[in-house]
């Protein structure tokens, strides 16, 4: 007979759906708490865990995990969901971008966390022990913060572990509509040392980053992105029912390049996320307030754009465009 299964005193039987709090600090306002959901399946299986809002302004990820959670039944799942829809509730609070309002810290940036940091730091550590650290596989929803518009991708850290790695770039494979991003240590391509994938990966939990929408809006089209590829990897791992999912053609990342501005001014764009850019081509103009175009920003390489800096007005050195090097996955 299969067993309950429990993260602290939050306990889901087989066949059952239950959600409740995670402590993890307090403020004197009061408790600092994560939400957490158990899907515990009547039948055996892996365990995944999801977790969205790490960044709490990327909002078509959050909205995809609520949604996959609320739909998930267990009579249908094989194996148990943990869900974490909203990781970092005080920046969802504060519709804060980037850092955490309490302590100014990214929280993928700083894991594995401490037991005896900061606020960020302890966040990183619960959730990389007690909840990511309870699963076999894990997901993190991201999408571009405030101000980013990016281009959809599955990412996953190369441990140098055949069988793990493996494991890893078939979910980023079964996951993504197109690209995949893997990345070794001191690589230019994301998960990166301090992320929750990276350091979910080096603990011998299958890790992947999933990242599509962007720039604090709630586009269906990028919810759906999320939800079907969080199915896709669900029904790779055999935890529902129809079959793996069919890759089509994927690229493979290489490299990323940013295309910064050398003057100041009115910024026009010339291309969006997915274009594909030719070398030397013409990626924006800059005019200054007399309406005169003071620089043609070119990109330096072929690539793919993958990240559009929503901003219309820049100064000397701001970003206005990453691309992507890739080749054929």
């Amino acid at each position: 007979m299969r067993a309950p299964f429990c993260i602290r005193d939050i306990v889901a039987a087989p066949g059952e759906k239950t959600r409740g709090w995670l402590t993890i600090g307090e403020t004197p306002g009061g408790p600092i708490q994560v939400p957490l959901v158990l899907i515990n399946g009547r039948a055996d299986g892996p365990v995944i865990c999801f977790t969205a809002g790490v960044h709490a302004t990327e909002y078509a990820p959050i909205d995809a995990v609520m949604r996959l959670l609320q739909a998930i039944q267990p009579d249908a799942l094989r194996g148990v969901v943990i869900g974490v829809p909203v990781c970092n509730m005080r920046m969802f609070e504060h519709r804060a971008g980037f850092v955490s309002p309490l302590d100014g810290l990214n929280l993928n940036k700083v894991a594995p966390g401490r037991r005896d940091g900061s606020i960020s730091e302890i966040l990183a550590d619960v959730l990389l022990r007690e909840v990511i650290g309870a699963a076999q596989y894990h997901i993190d929803f991201h999408a571009g913060d405030l101000g980013e518009m990016l281009f959809p991708f599955a990412g996953y850290a190369l441990t140098g572990k055949r069988a793990l790695d493996a494991e890893g770039e078939a979910l980023a494979r079964a996951f993504t509509p197109r690209l995949i991003s893997l990345s070794t240590d001191g690589s230019t391509i994301p998960p990166f040392p301090g992320s929750l994938n990276h350091s979910a990966s080096r603990n011998g939990v299958v890790s992947i980053l999933a990242e599509c929408g962007g720039n604090g809006t709630l586009d269906e089209a990028d919810v759906r992105t999320h939800m079907e590829g969080a199915y896709n990897v669900l029904r790779h791992l055999g935890m529902l029912d129809g079959g793996a999912p069919t890759n089509g053609p994927r690229i493979a990342a290489r490299d990323r390049v940013v295309v910064r501005a050398s003057r100041s001014g009115l910024l026009r764009l010339g291309v969006r996320i997915g274009d594909e850019i030719a070398a030397g081509q013409e990626v924006a103009e800059i005019c200054n307030v007399f309406g005169e175009v003071v620089e043609r920003v070119r990109a330096p390489g072929a690539g793919l754009a993958g990240l559009v800096w929503a901003h219309k007005m820049v100064n000397t050195g701001d970003p206005v465009i990453r691309y992507w090097i890739t080749e054929p996955a």
